[in-house]
């Protein structure tokens, strides 16, 4: 009865709220934290409040100052009010909560998803809309050096741990490279837009202005590319490397690592019909490259319907690889190469991103509708990516 009491009271507080998706950075108005603006069922210490009787009436006040808004679904009230769940409190089963000070891992261990990785933070691709500040931090430009000490980013990556990036064999081995002299220099983490340093963005409505700390620019002490991968080849069959960081990245808010599907359900799944995300700076629908961070969705392919379409070029996939996209306006493109194809699902209470796919070739010019986009299948070359890890 008293909790009935009480989420008629809360409902009557944010009665008037913008209605949101959760996962965005708030502030609570009465303690001044920062947080995360989720679904309070994901925020254990103030559900625990709401389920552990009536509330003090400084629990009370506490639980309305830190409301952010409610999800217009239709389901119950508790499960549709979003909470301003503050960072230090944001422990899930004993997993503590994000941290700028959460410890890394070796070089030759890959995190778990039970919280050092694929956090859902968030306080164009082609086709695609801007991130948030921090939103996707294991995202990595490759940059290059050209003649004339002169330096671009051609491709992406995913940071894996804290000495490796996850890119496209064809990143680092291809005729285009070696024709015009570049060479492969460093890896940028932490990025967001880069026509600007720092990156900084101002919230809607109160003015505050947020700034991430300066990117990361860490020379690439090895290049790995898969022993069976042909450069230039027809069908870019195992295009999938690793980067080798010359020394040790330590965890942010704008600089964590992404999940690998390493329980065997995840490295056998197909994944047909589910959707994806994808992100970059790649060529966008104007013909250039995006400076800002760019995301939008994709849909998986059947691989044997892919198979048909790509068999006109000639070129023959086989089940080492999987397919995105097709929709139109919506897909990677020139530059995109090397990224994450990333699923989003749930790890007990939290959302995680495992990255299930790199992307490896598509239709030329990009976003064509009913033309999808080739990504190498992760789950497929996990025993490959552990053997190559060092300490």
């Amino acid at each position: 009865m008293m909790l009935l009491l009480w989420l008629t009271i809360l409902g009557c507080a944010i009665n008037n709220a913008a209605a949101q998706s959760g996962n965005v950075r708030c502030e609570a108005k009465s303690s001044k934290e920062s947080g995360l603006c989720i679904p309070i069922r994901e925020c254990p210490y103030f559900f625990d409040i709401l389920n552990g009787g009536q509330p003090t009436p400084a629990q009370r006040q506490q639980l309305a100052d830190s409301q952010c808004g409610v999800v217009n679904e239709r389901q119950a009230l508790v499960e549709r009010i979003l909470i301003c769940c503050p960072d230090s409190k944001r422990s899930i089963q004993g997993t503590p909560a994000r941290s700028a000070e959460a410890q890394t891992e070796a070089g030759n261990v890959l995190p778990s998803s039970n919280g050092s990785c694929g956090w859902v933070f968030a306080d164009r691709i082609y086709g695609g809309t801007a991130t948030k500040l921090d939103e996707f931090p294991w995202m990595a430009l490759l940059q290059y050096k050209k003649p004339n000490n002169k330096f671009g980013f051609h491709c992406g990556g995913a940071l894996i741990n804290s000495r490796y990036v996850l890119t496209a064999g064809h990143c680092l081995a291809n005729s285009q490279v070696s024709q015009l002299g570049w060479q492969l220099n460093s890896v940028r983490l932490g990025e967001w837009n880069t026509s600007t340093a720092p990156d900084c963005v101002t919230e809607l409505g109160s003015g505050k202005r947020t700034c991430a700390p300066a990117h990361l620019d860490i020379e690439v002490e090895q290049r790995i590319i898969h022993e069976l991968y042909v450069a230039d080849s027809r069908d870019r069959l195992h295009d999938i490397a690793l980067l080798r960081l010359k020394r040790t990245v330590s965890y942010t808010d704008y600089v964590h690592p992404i999940c690998l599907p390493l329980a065997n359900d995840m490295r056998n799944r197909d994944y047909e019909g589910y959707a994806m995300d994808i992100a970059g700076w790649g060529v966008t629908e104007n013909g250039t490259p995006s400076s800002v961070k760019l995301t939008t969705t994709v849909d998986v392919w059947e691989l044997e319907r892919c198979q048909q379409k790509y068999r006109a070029y000639p070129i023959n996939l086989n089940s080492s690889q999987m397919c995105a996209g097709g929709n139109g306006k919506m897909d990677t493109c020139q530059g995109d190469s090397g990224g994450p194809l990333m699923l989003r699902t749930h790890e007990g209470m939290q959302e995680i991103y495992f990255a299930v796919g790199v992307t490896s070739f598509g239709p030329n010019p990009c976003g064509q509708q009913d033309w999808p986009g080739v990504y190498t299948r992760v789950g497929y070359f996990i025993n490959w990516i552990q053997q190559k890890l060092q300490p």
